[in-house]
């Protein structure tokens, strides 16, 4: 009897070890996925809502949250500790980190993305939706606002943007601001040249600073 119940024991505890071994061995690392992405409210003016809530500083932003600005309102998310991007007044947007990209359905959005390392996959870039044009980034301060349903206005202010609208795409880099308007018509997307609007240098400076980047701005003689 004696023998027969320590090989019982013993048995027991060799499954038990097995065990531990095949599920530690299928443990996902923490850390591994976009989840970790670390966004924050750090600013706010007015009336903020996070997901139909009262938004306050310091609120984290998660993956498929959504951010909306009322009349006289603007919010202003870290994420990264490298990254910032500011919503105008009347703004709706969706925030996926899981699928890199904020997709904006209303109102308008100033960024500066100095850091995307953790969001960029498999060469794909992060991008900025908008219903008339998506914007692909890697390390760039732009503005881009929703004019109404069928027009989009994106300014590439100090960088490069990858730009797909329709079935069409373009890439556009600046050193000190240049403007275009997607418009939608009839099924097909078209773009034209824009002037600089709805933003200025000390705005984009301003937010740029909140993250300790200065623009390497380089102007042209007519300082547009």
């Amino acid at each position: 009897m004696k023998t027969t119940r320590t090989f019982v024991i013993t048995l027991l505890f060799l499954l038990s070890i097995t065990t531990q071994s095949f599920t530690s061995g299928n443990r996902e690392p923490s850390g591994s996925s976009s989840a970790s992405v670390n966004g924050k409210i750090t600013y706010l003016e007015g009336e903020v809502l996070l997901n139909s809530q009262p938004a306050e500083i310091g609120d984290p932003v998660k993956s498929s949250d959504t951010l909306e600005t009322g009349a006289g309102a603007f919010c202003e998310v870290i994420f990264e500790d490298a990254n910032i991007f500011r919503l105008d007044e009347l703004t709706i947007t969706q925030i996926n980190w899981t699928e890199s990209d904020i997709v904006l359905t209303q109102g308008g959005i100033s960024a500066v993305f100095n850091k995307l390392d953790k969001l960029i996959r498999e060469m794909k870039d992060f991008t900025v939706t908008s219903p008339a044009a998506t914007a692909g980034v890697r390390g760039t301060v732009f503005y881009a606002r929703v004019e109404d349903r069928d027009n989009t206005y994106v300014c590439i202010c100090n960088g490069e943007l990858a730009m797909e609208y329709g079935e069409k795409n373009m890439n556009i880099a600046a050193q000190h601001h240049k403007a275009y308007r997607y418009t939608k018509k009839g099924g097909e997307v078209s773009w034209t040249g824009a002037a600089m609007l709805y933003h200025d240098d000390p705005k984009m400076e301003g937010i740029a600073s909140k993250i300790g980047y200065v623009i390497p701005w380089v102007k042209s003689e007519s300082g547009y």
